[in-house]
């Protein structure tokens, strides 16, 4: 048996009342308690968080950004020291992700500008996928993502916060905080987890939740061997309400059955619960269990009526196929004890279960084949560690044997090496709006401006590639010919 702790939803704001000690006491006194409990509740190996590490501030706070420093140095004292009382000390064992909250409102809103627009309807520039585009309700105002690189640091604080929670850490994949998924190992390399940022297209004015396809399928990609199970954790919740627009899509969890997770553990929603999830891709039908995890240490106005905070204990059976969870909350300030779940009809304790992942090999090493999964980890890692040469020399070799991923990661590895000139051959022909972004802003780095200015008249022609996408890449070559 293996056994999780699942936390989520740390953020606490003034009218919080409990302090870092407080909750490490009533932690440890619960977990104390396990023994007495019925059934008995088994010793936590392992820690799980799902986000939201901090409160996060307004936009214009006079307190940004001191206050929201004290936040991150809170969550960090804290999870260490959850680390050294229940997993000795060892931060392997501890998996976190970002959540809404731990988008920084004052970096995302400084990345852009108010514009006005009359030419497109607001609902064009809004829903389109991948806009720059914002709508403020308060202020009434249309505003544009204009510096990306400012607005990929609202992220700065959980990356910072990463990089120093897991420095030193034994891991068994380096983690990137950077990157919209990583991968940890547990139980002795039997548990593979993999840690999803549900966040990617949040900012102040964006609440939504997703997890890119390319994130799992890369995830899956980078995985090599078998293991006993899968699971996969991220914030936000699967099962959203009229009106509301922060949750994730279910046909996300579809591709994670596909690709093996079968457990799935979340938070965001401030109230504990279980879901299965099915996919029909076989006969078979596979089942992915979804638990998500109420709110650690929220103010009691931020918590659904009726409900206190709450945290999870998932108990892992030896068999890898089934799990079981108890709900503990906090029955009194300070006192965490048996919850109750509606999903399991009121009690404080249930199974869950899921399907097995059948273990097949997919290539006949017998007969001259390898592995192209872990030809591709090792790009990947290579990628990763910024190794570009050697990623490049490895893809170069291996001809067309990695298909459209290959050519993927080829083009990641140029980009991010800065080889401009390759890039603008390997690109000759985009095959989507990132390659064609990447193929204009090559040419632009080698000031080549008819070839730039060819690539994106090619693309409006071809009628597959949006407006918004095309009047970016113009205006961006305008002002980089009237800098040079």
């Amino acid at each position: 048996m293996y056994v999780i702790m699942q936390i989520s939803d740390l953020h606490r704001s003034e009218a919080s009342l409990l302090s870092n000690d407080e909750l490490l006491s009533s932690l440890t006194a619960s977990c104390g308690r396990f023994v007495e409990e019925t059934p008995p509740i088994q010793p936590v190996d392992a820690i799980v968080v799902c986000g939201d590490l901090a409160h996060g501030l307004p936009i214009n706070s006079t307190e940004y950004p001191e206050a929201l420093d004290k936040q991150y140095a809170d969550a960090f004292d804290l999870l260490t020291r959850l680390a050294d009382t229940f997993v000795g000390g060892d931060r392997s064992k501890v998996i976190i992700v970002p959540g809404n909250h731990d988008v920084d409102w004052n970096k995302a809103r400084d990345s852009m500008r108010v514009v006005t627009r009359t030419d497109e309807s607001i609902q064009d520039l809004l829903t389109t996928q991948a806009s720059p585009y914002r709508w403020s309700w308060r202020d009434q105002q249309l505003l544009k993502i204009e510096n990306y690189e400012t607005y990929e640091e609202r992220f700065s604080y959980f990356y910072d916060f990463c990089s120093q929670f897991y420095q030193g850490a034994n891991l068994a994949f380096k983690v990137d905080p950077k990157r919209s998924w990583n991968l940890f190992e547990l139980d002795d390399g039997k548990i593979l987890i993999a840690a999803f940022n549900s966040c990617i297209g949040a900012d102040c004015y964006n609440l939504y939740g997703e997890i890119p396809a390319q994130s799992i399928a890369q995830s899956h990609l980078a995985t090599v061997g078998n293991y006993e199970l899968k699971v996969a954790v991220w914030h936000h919740d699967t099962r959203g309400i009229p009106r509301r627009s922060d949750y994730l899509d279910p046909d996300t969890i579809q591709l994670m059955i596909d690709k093996g997770y079968r457990l799935g553990l979340h938070g965001h929603r401030h109230r504990s619960g279980v879901l299965p999830f099915y996919l029909h891709a076989t006969p078979d039908m596979h089942i992915m269990a979804i638990v998500g995890a109420g709110s650690l240490s929220a103010a009691l106005g931020q918590l659904p009526h009726g409900l206190n905070q709450q945290y999870n204990v998932i108990e892992i059976s030896d068999d890898y196929a089934h799990a079981h969870i108890h709900l503990r909350e906090m029955v009194v300030p300070g006192v965490f004890s048996q919850g109750r779940m509606i999903e399991l009809g009121g009690k404080s304790y249930g199974d869950i279960q899921w399907t097995r992942v059948p273990v097949n090999a997919i290539v006949n090493t017998g007969r001259g084949g390898g592995s192209i999964i872990a030809l591709i980890e090792n790009i990947e890692n290579l990628v990763s560690k910024e190794e570009h040469e050697d990623a490049i020399a490895i893809i170069d070799a291996t001809g067309d044997k990695l298909g459209h991923y290959g050519r993927q990661l080829l083009t990641r590895a140029l980009f991010e090496a800065k080889k401009w000139r390759r890039l603008e051959e390997h690109l000759s022909s985009p095959q989507n709006p990132d390659e064609l972004t990447k193929l204009v802003l090559a040419s632009i780095a080698l000031k080549h401006w008819p070839e730039a200015e060819q690539a994106i008249l090619a693309a409006e022609n071809s009628g597959h590639y949006s407006t918004l996408l095309l009047t970016d890449l113009r205006e961006r070559l305008s002002a980089e010919k009237e800098m040079s």
